[in-house]
């Protein structure tokens, strides 16, 4: 497996997911696909399905947001994006913390046989 900052054991992973469970059952986890209106460049991400709402209602004049997968099984890749997730937004100008998530939202996307996004680079 590819080093990350993310550092986390089986024990960890294994609490995370119950947790997760638990929260699934209150709003299950989707992956949609945001359009840019303006350069038609696709993003897909990860999110629960009430933040998708609030998100497509946020960003409905800029983007086009559909879910392309609406449950999102809860694996070790769903785990470790969480935890990525959740430190990006902790430490929001840490480029680790950005990779991971970037590395884990690839993994989850890659799991649920769904196109990854190309790096920024790629994106000019």
């Amino acid at each position: 497996m590819k080093s990350l900052a993310l550092n986390i054991d089986s024990q960890q992973l294994q609490a995370i997911r119950e947790r997760m469970g638990e929260a699934n059952q209150r709003a299950h986890f989707v992956i949609f696909q945001s359009v840019e209106k303006k350069t038609g460049k696709p993003l897909r991400l990860i999110t629960d399905i009430e933040s998708f709402r609030a998100i497509q209602e946020q960003h409905a004049e800029d983007s086009e947001m559909t879910i392309i997968q609406d449950i999102v099984p809860i694996t070790d890749a769903l785990a470790r994006w969480a935890i990525a997730e959740n430190m990006a937004a902790q430490q929001t100008n840490d480029a680790s913390v950005l990779t991971d998530l970037e590395y884990y939202t690839n993994e989850v996307l890659k799991e649920n046989h769904q196109a990854v996004n190309p790096p920024d680079d790629d994106q000019n």
